[in-house]
């Protein structure tokens, strides 16, 4: 692009107009910039409301990713944290900071994030995003395969292997202490993290020796079901 603009062949007519362009570009970005910012004031007010003030660091870092009051719906491999459980919360920050919640996502994005956090910003942070009303909760779409997944989700499959979800995280997905909430969670995000168990990125005893036998479509249903809670 460089090249064209300083070559020769190239009225100052055109190099104007793609000025202009470039000029309107950067408005418009700053404008959506101005949106989020607005948009990000209205939510902290609203949270204020809904379950106590939101801690600093909900502002400063949570809110990029999970919004002021963690039910953002905008990334798909993001959770919803509104409603989670504390006990479990707590404990993912923990692996966070200490390093050994070794996914992906989470060495990219949740270790730097972590590692400022001490022992009571962690418990803070956790109690916050507990008490958000309402609960994780259907985004509205439904992905196919729903059925299949309630029947893996209750019943397991028994001649793979795989135990019943409900065993561990209640028979509505509502999970409790260190076991999370599934129900409502999204769909992008339930996939990953049984492919992270699947194949061992994740690392949990339990859900790694659940996870070994289930195969990507069996997940996707689950995961189906799941969401549409």
């Amino acid at each position: 692009m460089t090249t064209h603009v300083n070559n020769p062949r190239f009225s100052n007519k055109g190099h104007d107009g793609m000025s202009k362009q470039k000029r309107t570009v950067n408005k418009s970005a700053a404008l959506l910039i101005s949106g989020a910012l607005l948009a990000v004031a209205g939510q902290a007010s609203a949270a204020g409301g809904a379950g106590g003030p939101a801690p600093y660091r909900i502002s400063s870092d949570c809110m990029v990713c999970h919004g002021m009051t963690g039910n953002n719906t905008i990334y798909p491999i993001v959770p919803k944290l509104a409603g989670q459980h504390k006990g479990y919360l707590e404990l993912q920050l923990k692996q966070f900071k200490d390093r050994s919640r070794a996914d992906q996502n989470g060495q990219i994005y949740m270790w730097p994030v972590a590692q400022s956090l001490d022992a009571a910003d962690i418990k803070e942070l956790a109690s916050y995003f507990a008490s958000q009303k309402p609960p994780m909760h259907s985004s509205g779409i439904k992905h196919a395969g729903m059925k299949e997944g309630k029947a893996i989700f209750n019943q397991g499959v028994t001649n793979e292997q795989i135990p019943a979800c409900m065993e561990c995280h209640g028979s509505d997905g509502q999970g409790a202490g260190a076991f999370p909430r599934l129900a409502g969670q999204r769909y992008g995000y339930i996939v990953q993290q049984l492919t992270y168990f699947h194949n061992g990125t994740r690392v949990n005893s339990l859900m790694n020796q659940i996870a070994k036998n289930i195969t990507v479509a069996q997940m996707k249903d689950v995961a189906a079901y799941l969401s549409s809670l």
